[in-house]
């Protein structure tokens, strides 16, 4: 008769261990969710925080209910011409550069017309192409000041630079006034006031300008870096 032949038996321990597993899963799990739930709203009120920062002193001045965006005021540009009445230089500069130019960026920029001159010892301005090119000068220099709009001072300048060899003829000037709507008087007024020192004024303050720019070009100055 065969023997029977049975194994050693030993103590198994690994049921009781899965169960402890199983056991532990569902803490576990929740243990881990909490975790990452604690972790996102922490990231989330950092992500709030790194959006936007407004100062204190411009919380009161906004709204979260306005629909009107931020903006930010920029100054304009200057934008400067330095130019001589009579001189034919002045017809293509006007014509070619600064027409072409304020028609892109008339809104984004402030634009000043000077004049080129020579100051004297008696207080007066010496001009290349004669007392002519003082006169036709003082006159542009008086619809500047008399109608400060580029669109009006400026095409009345052009008007005349046309046919700048008539400078300062009257009928030249009446006729580019009544073209840009210039009153003729005011602008006579303006040239012959106090027996035309109020225009040698303009004209010798507009030459100090051009000079000033003048030097700035040529002996630009030292910066440190």
């Amino acid at each position: 008769m065969a023997a029977k032949i049975s194994l050693p038996i030993t103590e198994d321990n690994r049921p009781a261990q899965c169960r402890a597993r199983r056991r532990c899963r569902p803490f576990l799990l929740l243990t881990l969710f909490a975790a990452v739930l604690y972790t996102m709203c922490n990231l989330q009120v950092l992500s709030t925080y790194s959006i936007l920062v407004v100062p204190e002193s411009t919380q009161s001045s906004l709204s979260l209910t306005t629909s009107r965006p931020i903006s930010i005021a920029r100054e304009p540009v200057p934008l400067e011409a330095h130019i001589m009445s009579k001189c034919p230089d002045a017809k293509d500069c006007l014509k070619d550069l600064v027409l072409p130019a304020m028609m892109r960026v008339y809104d984004k920029v402030n634009f000043t017309l000077s004049y080129i001159g020579t100051p004297t010892e008696n207080d007066g301005v010496a001009c290349k192409h004669g007392p002519a090119e003082c006169m036709g000068n003082i006159i542009e220099l008086c619809a500047h000041h008399l109608y400060p709009d580029p669109k009006i001072y400026l095409g009345f300048t052009m008007c005349l630079t046309k046919d700048y060899k008539m400078i300062p003829q009257r009928e030249l000037v009446e006729d580019c006034a009544l073209e840009h709507a210039i009153d003729f008087e005011k602008l006579n007024e303006c040239a012959t006031k106090d027996n035309g020192a109020y225009g040698v004024d303009l004209l010798r303050q507009s030459v100090a300008r051009s000079s000033s720019v003048s030097r700035e070009i040529v002996e630009p100055k030292k910066r440190d870096f």
